[in-house]
């Protein structure tokens, strides 16, 4: 007998025997949401009034009766929905002392009810090797979060959490064995997996630190870098205070750095650090003769734009802040355009111009030796090369300030 399987980890879909259940244009519905708690419940059920508080919310409007009524329609509606995809007819939803089930003749099998028993299997072994394999499988068998398109109801978003914590708890049970064994690559690899399922829960910072123990410098700064990008595009913010802490240990790491360890006397490590000099210059003194603005992450953008600042007391550099915003441009086009404006920037800009990005929609740029009525002249530099590069697509807005009027507004604050 063929089996349905549900996937409810990054996403919702059905598939029974070897083609999918398609439920058309009843996804959001809440005959779809009633379906996807039904299944994500198996397989002890769920309360009725629980069930009912999160399809319909509290309304004192409404009566019990009334909601009673509202669920025994959406009920029978899903048995039409489920029926006309191509599932055997059956009740689907049976109700028995309060509680809700989904019930059918046909097996069902769910990616989250599979990923809980690996979990439990694995926690119930104790045979070291065995137990090891059950947890890299428990591991793999999570894909992410529980119906993400649903995640603001609550009953969702507690069983999510239930979900997440197993998840995260198969992580610390294979990082132990892990680095028992001296095993950084497998290391490396499930904190991979957690990075790129929750990229904004700071386990890049545990990747950089492995990175860093296996003297894997480049790929510590790579992804650290990838990281600082991600949080300026998507969170408009830097990352956390540790993951700064990991760039700085990063820095005083390298091929050198590690006979500091054997290090004997200060004359020793003198020696080791002047030997950096070399490497230093080539860090810091570009070969080419660039052109154009100099673009940076946006913490090194606000380190840079802390030392002008604390420059104006010995001089005047006459430092800008020219925020740009680009609008009007589709969700899925906007990446690809800040791409472009990013490229356009860089080329409008003086080498001695620094900027970053800020966000989905914004770059922020630091101007020098500039009067603001002469930003709008820039501004029509950078929005002359966008339309030639982009052909036209999404519209620019900016806003200039002094440096000064700025830092004065806000110490009066």
């Amino acid at each position: 007998m063929n089996t349905l399987q549900v996937q409810l980890f990054g996403g919702f879909a059905l598939r029974y025997g070897d083609r999918p259940v398609l439920l058309n244009k009843v996804e959001s519905s809440k005959a779809a949401r009633l379906l996807q708690m039904l299944l994500a419940a198996l397989p002890e059920g769920i309360a009725k009034n629980e069930l009912i508080d999160n399809l319909y919310g509290w309304d004192e409007r409404i009566d019990a009766v009334s909601r009673n009524r509202n669920l025994n329609n959406v009920i029978y509606r899903l048995k039409g929905i489920l029926t006309s995809a191509g599932l055997p007819s059956g009740r689907f939803v049976e109700v028995s002392d309060g509680i809700c089930q989904f019930t059918s003749r046909i097996p069902v099998q769910s990616d989250a009810g599979v990923f809980e028993k690996a979990v439990m299997d694995a926690r119930g072994e104790e045979e070291p090797a065995k137990r090891l394999a059950l947890f890299e499988k428990a591991n793999q068998l999570y894909t992410g979060e529980l119906l993400p398109m649903n995640i603001a109801c609550q009953w969702i978003f507690e069983r999510n959490n239930y979900y997440k914590e197993l998840y995260v708890s198969t992580i610390r049970e294979l990082e132990k064995e892990y680095r028992r064994r001296s095993d950084y690559m497998n290391l490396l690899n499930i904190y991979a997996r957690a990075a790129a399922i929750y990229p904004y829960e700071n386990w890049q910072v545990q990747q950089i630190r492995c990175n860093l123990e296996t003297y894997r410098y480049k790929e510590a700064l790579e992804i650290y870098n990838q990281t600082m990008e991600m949080y300026a595009r998507d969170m408009g913010s830097p990352p956390t205070e540790e993951m700064q802490k990991c760039f700085e240990e990063l820095q005083m790491r390298d091929a050198y750095h590690r006979e500091v360890r054997s290090v004997s006397n200060w004359n020793t490590m003198d020696k080791i650090f002047m030997g950096q000099e070399g490497n230093v210059i080539k860090t810091i003194f570009e070969n080419d003769d660039v052109a154009g603005a100099y673009y940076c992450t946006y913490p090194s953008f606000v380190d840079h734009c802390r030392v002008l600042v604390r420059n104006r007391k010995r001089h005047d550099p006459r430092a800008m802040l020219l925020f740009l915003t680009l609008t009007r441009c589709g969700r899925h086009d906007a990446q690809r355009q800040m791409d472009v404006l990013k490229e356009a920037i860089g080329c409008s800009l003086r080498k001695g111009d620094t900027y970053t990005r800020y966000g989905n929609h914004h770059f922020i740029l630091m101007l020098t030796d500039i009067n603001k009525e002469d930003c709008g002249i820039v501004f029509g530099r950078i929005e002359d090369n966008y339309r030639r590069m982009s052909s036209g697509a999404g519209e620019l807005w900016y806003h200039a300030a002094m440096t000064q009027e700025l830092e004065e507004a806000i110490h009066g604050m």
